[in-house]
């Protein structure tokens, strides 16, 4: 369970997440300590997974669990994993490769 000064720093990588729902998953967690797929579809998100993907490949380690439903049913939910496994880095989320780049290798592995 992150410390008081690992969430002070999860607040301070926050202003550099560039993803929306990246970024609604990372306060929501701030505000209440955790977040679950049925909050995330009550925010408007039909794939919950994905949400809690793009706040992973921003770097930041989510701990996956399940608890109940309001419906009884078994969901996953999320919190932060170990902060000392955040990877600042990648902070700006997935970075795609420039054309140029991808097209030069797939010329030399012979490829498309």
């Amino acid at each position: 369970m992150p410390t008081s000064s690992h969430i002070e720093n999860i607040r301070q990588l926050l202003e550099f997440v560039v993803s929306k729902r990246a970024r609604l998953v990372i306060e929501h967690i701030l505000e209440h300590g955790q977040v679950t797929t049925e909050d995330l579809k009550e925010m408007g998100y039909n794939h919950p997974p994905r949400a809690a993907r793009d706040v992973r490949e921003a770097g930041i380690p989510l701990e996956t669990f399940c608890v109940l439903s309001s419906e009884g049913r078994s969901i996953a939910a999320y919190r932060f994993g170990e902060v000392n496994l955040i990877r600042s880095g990648r902070i700006h989320g997935r970075t795609t490769f420039p054309k140029r780049f991808k097209d030069r290798l797939y010329e030399l592995r012979h490829c498309k």
